[in-house]
């Protein structure tokens, strides 16, 4: 009977970990991603709609051509920026196609960088 109970213990301990494994490995992107650059971040909820449920989306940067938000299922942005490109410059997020693409495929103007709203 002792055996029973160990066993039952060792099952009801590994299902716990699992639990939590998940919940980490759910959380674990927006935990390394997440960072910003001083503009306002976008608030994805309202962005969303029931197509995209649980889904992640990509909503372009307010005045950087290269970079670009990332909402995660958790609406959570993230700011994200393409990748270089060889003698000067970097990709242009294609909001149409959802990738980092040449800026001469993609209408996008760099405009000056506006502060985020102060919370004081």
């Amino acid at each position: 009977k002792a055996y029973k109970t160990v066993k039952q213990r060792i099952k009801f301990t590994l299902a716990k970990m699992s639990v939590v494994f998940g919940l980490f490995l759910l959380f674990l992107p927006a935990i390394l991603c997440c960072r910003g650059d001083g503009s306002a971040e976008p608030l994805c909820a309202e962005f969303v709609n029931q197509d995209m449920a649980g889904q992640p989306f990509y909503i372009p940067h307010q005045n950087n051509c290269s970079r670009y938000w990332m909402c995660g299922a958790d609406l959570m942005p993230c700011l994200f920026e393409c990748p270089p490109i060889a003698g000067g410059g970097s990709l242009y997020f294609n909001l149409d196609l959802q990738i980092c693409d040449w800026p001469f495929n993609v209408e996008c103007t760099m405009s000056p960088p506006t502060a985020a709203p102060s919370t004081a």
